[in-house]
């Protein structure tokens, strides 16, 4: 059951990633934005510039922190941005799969793994919170699943 307390940890884990995707700085591939980048350099810049803040932050492109949860199935695809938060309290990843059936298997593998989903907003068992902000299609026709999950207070 979610704690008062824990509420505005769910909403920071899910304005974090909402405002550097928004910004373009996180889960775009190859952050066109950038004069100059061909695709890699910028994962690095914003792997720098978040990992240099001394807020317990660990930005990765392509892998999972390593201090990310194994009792947290993740669909099986390619791993994209994901992040360690508050030095291990919370992490984002982003998943993507070659196809929508994948993709969509995200809440069967939690509730597989022991995880309940009685508010219809988040899994839960009795050390983590998850949540599935989302489960589309990306422009490269890959389908991508964006988890938030939190260690429960």
């Amino acid at each position: 059951m979610v704690k008062k307390n824990v509420r505005p940890w769910l909403l920071a884990i899910g304005i974090i990633p909402l405002a550097l995707t928004l910004t373009g700085c996180f889960g775009i591939p190859g952050l066109p934005n950038v004069p100059g980048d061909s695709g890699g350099g910028s994962d690095e810049l914003v792997e720098d510039i978040v990992e240099g803040s001394d807020d317990g932050i660990d930005f990765e492109s392509g892998s999972l922190p390593p201090d990310f949860p194994d009792a947290v199935p993740l669909v099986p695809g390619e791993v994209g941005p994901s992040m360690s938060i508050s030095n291990g309290q919370a992490w984002t990843a982003t998943i993507y799969t070659a196809d929508e059936a994948t993709a969509k298997s995200a809440p069967d593998l939690l509730e597989q793994a022991g995880f309940t989903n009685e508010s219809q907003i988040f899994w839960e068992n009795e050390d983590y919170i998850v949540i599935i902000v989302a489960t589309e299609e990306d422009d490269e026709g890959r389908w991508l699943v964006h988890y938030q999950i939190q260690v429960q207070q």
